[in-house]
């Protein structure tokens, strides 16, 4: 073993747990801002994203949904629960994934707004002429701009966390002792399956219907 692996080991070896209580209360803490937000959003901008999102399916377009990182595994997931209701869903940059066109629509999801490549899938949907959904924590980003509508989650990005590397950044909204963006993707997992719901009632789709479309190979 070398010396630098061997003092990481050393290093390691003198952790030790004290305590769990910070388990529990950044547990409370994020249930007590996931009331804060839904409460901030507003519903003007969902009712719109429900529209665009029923709207497509009415005229047999696609839904696309683009995210990078973990903001792009919860993209995953409500791309899941769209295509158990039966919606043609797709996530960007999959081997699978279909050319957007004019008839479907982009989901975007990026807490800084600024996201390379979910910018870059914006812009070239925009220029096929498809409508854009964005999913940011603030108002006036890039992707904001891009966007036909833009649902805001009020809470702190990871560009937040690493602009404002310092304690004073458990101040802003969406602040937890979670690192690295987790406020916005918590909010962002909880919003979408929010959608999920609404979305089952709008269409009348059953559980059973939707247990038939999930994946019988894993």
């Amino acid at each position: 073993m070398d010396k630098k692996n061997c003092c990481a080991s050393n290093e390691i070896s003198k952790f030790t747990v004290q305590s769990s209580d910070l388990v529990f209360s950044t547990m409370n803490s994020i249930t007590e801002q996931i009331r804060s937000v839904s409460g901030s959003i507003q519903k003007q901008d969902v009712c719109a994203m429900l529209e665009e999102i029923v709207d497509t399916k009415k005229s047999g377009g696609h839904i696309f949904v683009s995210g990078a990182g973990r903001s792009g595994l919860m993209g995953k997931a409500f791309a899941m629960r769209l295509m158990h209701m039966g919606f043609d869903a797709f996530v960007v940059a999959e081997t699978t994934t279909p050319a957007i066109k004019a008839e479907d629509v982009l989901l975007a999801i990026s807490g800084s707004g600024t996201t390379a490549s979910v910018l870059n899938a914006a812009q070239k949907s925009k220029k096929a002429g498809a409508k854009i959904i964005g999913i940011t924590s603030k108002e006036e980003t890039e992707l904001g701009k891009l966007s036909d509508v833009n649902v805001v989650l009020p809470s702190k990005s990871k560009a937040d966390d690493i602009k404002n590397n310092t304690a004073s950044s458990k101040s802003a909204p969406g602040s937890t002792s979670a690192p690295m963006g987790t406020s916005f993707e918590i909010f962002t997992l909880i919003f979408l399956d929010s959608i999920v719901a609404q979305l089952i009632e709008i269409t009348g789709v059953s559980e059973d219907e939707m247990k038939a479309r999930h994946a019988n190979l894993e």
